[in-house]
């Protein structure tokens, strides 16, 4: 097995590994990649000499434009109190491409039959569980505080808010989270810290419900997550590439956006051999064409580079895209 392909990879994400991915976009090395799991001297900005912490980016490399991205074994919702809100949550968590975990104190409150759409539902005193959590194994880790009462939320804060997280929020009115700050505060938690914290939890789009509430804390998610430069691969695609039955195949990924195209740098299209797709690049007319161009690459396999204009041609005449356009980069899959 290739050491620096997708199916690598896809093994080292399944083992815990995060990884550094480095894939030429010109000239000879067209496709071809390498898999880092270490520090190294490419990540320094040539501007400035600082770690670039931006990813996904592109970047002259020996001669050659490279993108560079950053990938975790997969993002983690982690959910503390099993509560009424937590139930939807969990849910949306689940549709979002997360892997959710449920804890609570009350065994009432921690069983899979409360939680069907979790991977993991777990019952122990909250200080316990998340000092036990793996932390630095875990770093795309998303922490969601919708427990009983002010006490477990000050515990649950309390593990987890000098953590460098992607997100934290603690549900309750301004004047309890106040109060739980200033608490944390007198045991030396510094203000930047607290600032991190989305307190109350939520875009606030006047929820009601658990379920309204639940929306509210799911689009946060995906707000906070637009930026923090962590790529995934689905666990769908994860075990389609570790997969013996279905080696090979074309992947085709956004390495370039312009203008108002649906899906970013680093969105991921797999066709497997038998022809079937999982994952996508945006939908439409350009998906069409990224999908048929796959196809025909499955029949003569090689690297290949092409341009979409979602605002020319027939797309154009569609009225139903979006506009801008996208670079797919089409490799190999080893």
């Amino acid at each position: 097995m290739d050491e620096n392909g997708y199916r690598a990879l896809a093994r080292m994400l399944k083992d815990g590994c995060g990884v550094t991915r480095r894939t030429f976009l010109d000239g000879e090395n067209l496709g071809n990649a390498q898999n880092i799991t270490g520090t190294a001297e490419f990540f320094l900005s040539k501007e400035n000499g600082e770690p670039r912490t931006g990813f996904p980016f592109e970047t002259e490399w020996n001669g050659s434009r490279v993108l560079m991205e950053r990938f975790s074994k997969g993002k983690i919702l982690l959910i503390c109190g099993g509560g009424h809100v937590s139930k939807p949550v969990s849910m949306l968590g689940k549709l979002l491409g997360y892997r959710v975990l449920v804890t609570d104190d009350r065994p009432e409150f921690a069983s899979e039959e409360r939680f069907p759409d979790a991977d993991e539902v777990a019952c122990g005193e909250f200080l316990s569980m998340l000092s036990r959590y793996d932390w630095s194994g875990y770093p795309d880790t998303s922490v969601v505080i919708v427990t009983r009462g002010h006490a477990a939320d000050t515990d649950c804060l309390r593990a987890v808010v000098r953590r460098d997280l992607p997100y934290i929020g603690m549900i309750g009115s301004r004047k309890k989270n106040a109060a739980v700050f200033e608490v944390l505060r007198g045991e030396g938690v510094p203000e930047a810290q607290l600032a991190r914290v989305h307190a109350p939890i939520g875009l606030p789009i006047g929820g009601q419900t658990p379920e309204e509430i639940a929306v509210s804390i799911a689009a946060e998610l995906i707000a906070e997550r637009k930026d923090c430069g962590t790529s995934t691969l689905s666990e769908s695609m994860l075990d389609a590439l570790c997969s013996e039955t279905s080696a090979g195949g074309i992947m085709a990924t956004v390495v370039r956006k312009t203008g108002s195209a649906p899906r970013g740098t680093g969105a991921r299209m797999l066709m497997l051999p038998s022809g079937a797709v999982i994952g996508t690049v945006g939908g439409g007319l350009a998906e069409y064409e990224v999908t048929e161009t796959a196809r025909r690459l499955l029949k003569h396999p090689h690297p290949l580079l092409r341009h979409f204009d979602m605002a020319n041609g027939e797309a154009g005449k569609s009225g139903l895209i979006c506009g801008g356009a996208v670079d797919v980069l089409f490799e190999v899959v080893t």
